[in-house]
C-alpha cells in the first residue's frame, strides 16, 4: 500500500493527520511521559554536580525544580485542551504568537531532539557492553558507535510500526528502570539503617529545606541542574492525537509524569548521598556506578540495567515527538509536505520517522 499525505487533509487540523487515535489510554501515555526523562541516565549524570554544589540540600532541589515543571505541565494541560495539536509548540505558539514563533518553537525541538540522540544512544552502547562485562569494548569508541547506531536504527523501526508497539516498549523499559532504581534505594536506606556502611549519614528532613542553601549562586546552579533532569515529560502531550481523550488524557499524563519523576528523584537522591555520604558523589560523571557495588554487591549490575533501559527508552521517545512536530509542521505548510506522510496500515508519519533516525544516526557518527 502507498503512503498517503494525509497531514495535508483540513490544514492539518488535530486528527485529520491520519495518525492512530484512541491507541493511547491514561497509564500508556504516562509512562511515555515518564521514560522520556531517562529518570535512572539523568540522575547517574547529574546528581553527583548538584551535590558538589549544594552538599546534603541535593534532595530539597529535586522538589524545588518540579514546581516550574508543574506549573509547565498544568499550562500544557489547558494548551492541549484548547488545541490537542501533535505539533505542540509549534502549533500553539503559532496561534498564540504568529507563525515566526511557531516556526522557530518547531524548529528548536527538531534540534534539541538531534543533539541528545548522540548522548543516549553513547550511553545505550556503553552500558549494554558493561552488562555483559565487555568493559574494553564500553572504552571502545568505535564499538560503542556501532551499538549505538543499531540501537536508534531499532528503536526508528519500533516507532515506524505502531505507536501501541512503541507503547508496549516502554512499559517494559520503564518497569524494568524504576524497580532497579527503587531496589538500590531501598537496600542503600535498609544497609544506612541496620549495616552502618562507612560514611553513612542517617537521612533527616532538613535534606527537603531549600533554605538552608545560603549562597545563591550555588542554588541557582542546582536549580539549573535539577530542572534539566526533568526534560522529556512533555513528550506525553505529543502523542495527543492518538491518546483516546485527545483534549484530557495527554494533559493528565504530563502531571502525572511530573509527580512520578519527582518522587524518583527525591527518594534515589536521599538514599544516594545516605549510604557514603556526599564526600563520595561529588562531581561523579555517574554516581550510580560509583555506589553499585558498595549498595548492591553481586547485584550491582541492576544499577546498570538502570541507566542502560533508562536511555534506550528515552532514545524511543525521543525520537516520537520530534516526528510528530515535523509531521505537524508539514501539515500546515511550515515543513516540506513530504513529511507529512502516514503509513496507510500502521498509522504512524513514516518520513519524518525515518528522517529522525537517519539525522540522528550522521549527527550520531560526526561527532
Amino acid at each position: 500500500m502507498a503512503e498517503a499525505d494525509v497531514g495535508a487533509v483540513e490544514e492539518g487540523c488535530p486528527g485529520s493527520k491520519g495518525l492512530k487515535g484512541g491507541a493511547l489510554g491514561l497509564l500508556s501515555s504516562t509512562v511515555i511521559g515518564v521514560a522520556s526523562t531517562a529518570p535512572g541516565y539523568s540522575l547517574a549524570a547529574t546528581l553527583g554536580l548538584v551535590v558538589a554544589l549544594v552538599g546534603l540540600q541535593s534532595p530539597s532541589l529535586m522538589w524545588v525544580a518540579f514546581l516550574p515543571m508543574a506549573c509547565i505541565a498544568a499550562a500544557y494541560y489547558y494548551l492541549n485542551r484548547a488545541d490537542p495539536d501533535c505539533g505542540t509548540t509549534f502549533s500553539w505558539a503559532t496561534k498564540a504568537m504568529g507563525p515566526h514563533t511557531g516556526w522557530i518553537g518547531g524548529w528548536a525541538i527538531v534540534v534539541a531532539d538531534i543533539v541528545v540522540m548522540a548522548s543516549l544512544a553513547d550511553i545505550t552502547g556503553i552500558y549494554l557492553f558493561k552488562l555483559f562485562g565487555a568493559d574494553g569494548l564500553a572504552d571502545n569508541t568505535f564499538w560503542v558507535t556501532v551499538l549505538g547506531v543499531l540501537f536508534i536504527v531499532a528503536m526508528t523501526w519500533i516507532c515506524y510500526i505502531g505507536i501501541e508497539v512503541s507503547a508496549r516498549t516502554q512499559y517494559f523499559l520503564l518497569a524494568m528502570e524504576v524497580i532497579a532504581l527503587f531496589t538500590f534505594a531501598a537496600v542503600a536506606l535498609l544497609r544506612v539503617y541496620f549495616g552502618h556502611p562507612a560514611g553513612a549519614i542517617h537521612p533527616s528532613l532538613s535534606w527537603l529545606n531549600p533554605f538552608a542553601i545560603h549562597d545563591i549562586h550555588a542554588f541557582t546552579a542546582g536549580i539549573l541542574l535539577a530542572i534539566f533532569i526533568y526534560w522529556g515529560w512533555d513528550t506525553a502531550v505529543t502523542v495527543n492525537e492518538e491518546a483516546d481523550d485527545t483534549t484530557e488524557t495527554p494533559g493528565r499524563a504530563a502531571l502525572l509524569s511530573t509527580l512520578a519523576l519527582v518522587g524518583i528523584y527525591v527518594v534515589v537522591s536521599v538514599a544516594a548521598q545516605a549510604f557514603h555520604g556526599t564526600k563520595a558523589l561529588e562531581d561523579q560523571d555517574d554516581v550510580l556506578a560509583v555506589l553499585a557495588k558498595d549498595v548492591l554487591g553481586p547485584l550491582s549490575k541492576v544499577l546498570i540495567i538502570a541507566v542502560l533501559t533508562s536511555s534506550a527508552a528515552s532514545t524511543q521517545t525521543t525520537i516520537l515527538p520530534t516526528a510528530r512536530t515535523t509531521l505537524s509542521m508539514a501539515a500546515k505548510g511550515a515543513f516540506p509536505k513530504y513529511f507529512a506522510r502516514i503509513h496507510p496500515r500502521y498509522l504512524t508519519p513514516t518520513t519524518s520517522t525515518i528522517w529522525m533516525g537517519a539525522i540522528s544516526i550522521l549527527w550520531y557518527v560526526g561527532l
